[in-house]
């Protein structure tokens, strides 16, 4: 196994933060021009720039981390968890893409007022603080957990030193840069990623043996069914029969049932909006998303998925266990001393470094291991971390030379994800409060500076929520539900005339309220597969948020009048929505009747196809299963076809100018 970095790693770590901090040099200046060139790059990005610059920051440090933990968790199913959002990301693809583009707006937030019009200003502003304090913080923070662990493993520092150290790197680099720094590094962070991460997946399979090695595996018994389902299997009864709902069937139903249209990002992530508005024009952004969507599904995960699963076979799972009730009286990160409850029983020491711990994989203590903890007999009290599993494997596995390709990877991917969430929280905090209501006529210079102040305010706090978390799975997981009730009313603002600046507010602040109290509140259900043991699974709170939300949602649409078509009018003739608006559109009589309709369903149906099948059809081919990797081929050949016809008939609008 390989020791620290070698100086070959070294230089080829500190070669990129070289590059990228030449780059931050580079584009100062027209970065510091004015607030389109430092969020937007002038609005000239093409959809090859634009759309490498999603995949790259959509590859944040944290996710070869969390989906190689998920496997080895879980099973490759639990990767639906996020792989059902290429649903709403083909949707963004043929419909919201060319919709935001249109609407020539710089934030989601700004776009609100576009869409509502008079009375929406305040809403505007609690979004703009709502993105810059919270949403994209939480981001941030696990994605700085991330890099907390990363740099513990390769580098063998501190955690504390680990994150300021980080931080740092992040923050300064943001100032300077911009988002034009963002794009160009993140051209060069793409191809070290994608590099690392298939020579790494290369490596680790054959050297564990490949598919033979996996298939053996689970012959034994050492790897369960689940584990390489690509679709959990239901239980042994009926549909109707709690035994058909396991638990991992039914949290793959809720992700591909509810999560897509449920989500806050179900019409673009603030980063995916933030690069179609800087894209050229409506059809440069619809490319730049489409292939953000084949590569971001498609293409990249299996290279972690490999990872994990080779991982199984070298890294064993390690529990420590009470070995009976009693009380935690100390605790580190090398042992346990635990008292029995017995009254003559002398305290107990819990080595933590024993075989078959080693030294880069051993168990660590859990929250059931703090310093006065009743604990019971069995109870884990120490465990080892499946989000360190990635890490292990690249420094067990990867040359010298590759380790430091790999290192610099993800440091890469650390920084071009942090650089945006702070670019993207600070172009809240300017463009949608600043500027829009403390100081509309300031010069260019003085917004700026302002968002470089609030760069450090976001970055802070988002330092702090990592400071406090210790897992990357259970940060997402929370912020999936955290607003899971706002999407559906997301959707519908862009298709149905009648939503209201006040049903938007309601179905965020229930959700808000629902998910908080579900996750701090001491409750008790009933044992099912979405509450297995009475504890209340995150897929069984999102759909507890989710029928809150729009429940509160619509009580609050039909108990308000409905809105002026009028005022409507600018949004409609700019941006052109699909859907139900037959009292606005009739006021646009100048408008010609679009067209869009039967490509936009046609093309996210085989755009769907496209991803799915690729996607499943590598799993399948990796796994040596040959019949449902020819299908999957069919269905990939299906699809591109019917996106090449779809894009053939959607035509180019010019962005209009407000």
């Amino acid at each position: 196994m390989p020791g620290p970095l070698h100086a070959v790693d070294w230089a080829i770590v500190l070669a990129y933060i070289a590059f990228s901090i030449w780059v931050g040099a580079r584009f100062a200046k027209r970065a510091g021009q004015n607030v389109e060139e430092y969020f937007l790059s002038g609005r000239r990005l093409p959809w090859w720039v634009a759309g490498t610059s999603m995949v790259a920051t959509s590859f944040a440090a944290d996710t070869p981390l969390a989906i190689s933990g998920w496997v080895r968790e879980y099973g490759i199913w639990k990767n639906w968890a996020w792989w059902c959002f290429a649903v709403n990301g083909v949707l963004q693809v043929f419909l919201f893409s060319r919709w935001w583009r249109r609407g020539n707006v710089m934030t989601k937030a700004e776009m609100v007022e576009l869409r509502y019009g008079a009375g929406s200003q305040l809403l505007r502003g609690v979004l703009g603080i709502l993105h810059a304090t919270v949403i994209n913080t939480i981001i941030m923070s696990w994605v700085l957990l991330a890099a907390m662990k990363i740099l513990g493993v390769l580098f063998e520092v501190e955690p504390l030193q680990a994150l300021i150290v980080a931080s740092l790197i992040a923050l300064l680099y943001s100032w300077f840069a911009g988002f034009w720094g963002v794009v160009v590094t993140d051209m060069v962070q793409f191809a070290m990623a994608m590099t690392g991460a298939i020579v790494l997946a290369t490596l680790a399979w054959n050297a564990v043996g490949g598919s033979a090695a996996i298939a053996q595996a689970a012959s034994d018994g050492i790897l369960s069914p689940e584990t390489l389902a690509l679709m959990p299997p239901p239980g042994p009864g009926g549909l109707f029969d709690a035994s058909y709902w396991t638990v991992s069937f039914a949290a793959a139903a809720v992700y591909l049932g509810f999560s897509w249209w449920a989500a806050e990002s179900v019409d673009g992530s603030g980063t995916i909006v933030q690069r179609i508005c800087a894209s050229r024009d409506d059809r440069q952004g619809m490319l730049a998303v489409l292939w953000y969507n084949l590569a971001h599904y498609a293409l990249r995960p299996w290279c972690w998925i490999l990872v994990g699963l080779a991982s199984l076979l070298v890294l064993p799972k390690i529990e420590v266990t009470a070995p009976a009730p009693g009380t935690i009286v100390s605790r580190s990160e090398t042992e346990i001393v635990f008292k029995p409850n017995l009254e003559d029983g002398a305290p107990i020491t819990l080595a933590l470094d024993r075989a078959p711990a080693e030294v880069d994989w051993k168990p660590y203590p859990t929250d059931a291991a703090a310093k006065g903890n009743r604990v019971e007999e069995g109870e884990v009290l120490a465990r080892t971390d499946p989000e360190r599993a990635y890490i292990v494997m690249a420094r067990r596995y990867l040359p010298i030379g590759l380790l430091g390709l790999v290192a610099a990877s993800l440091l890469a991917a650390f920084m071009s994800t942090i650089d945006t969430h702070v670019n993207l929280a600070s172009s809240f905090f300017v463009n949608d409060v600043y500027r829009r209501f403390i100081v509309p006529d300031a010069p260019a210079g003085e917004y700026v500076l302002v968002a470089k102040l609030a760069s450090v305010a976001a970055l802070a706090i988002a330092g702090l929520f990592a400071w406090q978390a210790d897992s990357i799975v259970d940060l997402f997981m929370f912020f999936w539900a955290l607003l899971g009730g706002v999407g559906p009313i997301y959707l519908l603002r862009w298709l149905w005339w009648r939503i209201r600046p006040s049903t938007e507010v309601t179905a965020m602040l229930a959700s808000l309220v629902t998910t908080v109290t579900l996750t701090i509140g001491d409750f008790t259900f009933a044992d099912s597969a979405l509450s297995p043991g009475g504890a209340l699974a995150p897929e069984g709170r999102l759909l507890i948020v989710v029928a809150v939300s729009l429940t509160a949602a619509f009580v609050a649409l039909f108990l308000t009048k409905k809105p002026a078509p009028e005022n409507l009018v600018p949004f409609y003739t700019r941006v052109r929505p699909l859907g139900f608006w037959g009292p606005v559109r009739e006021l646009c009589h100048e408008l010609p009747p679009s067209r869009d309709l039967a490509p936009a369903v046609v093309g996210s149906l085989g755009g769907l196809a496209l991803i799915f099948g690729t996607t499943l059809g590598l799993g399948y081919l990796f796994l040596a299963r040959t019949g449902p990797a020819l299908i999957s081929l069919t269905v990939l050949l299906a699809g591109g076809v019917a996106v090449a016809w779809a894009l053939l008939r959607l035509r180019t609008q010019p962005a209009s100018r407000p």
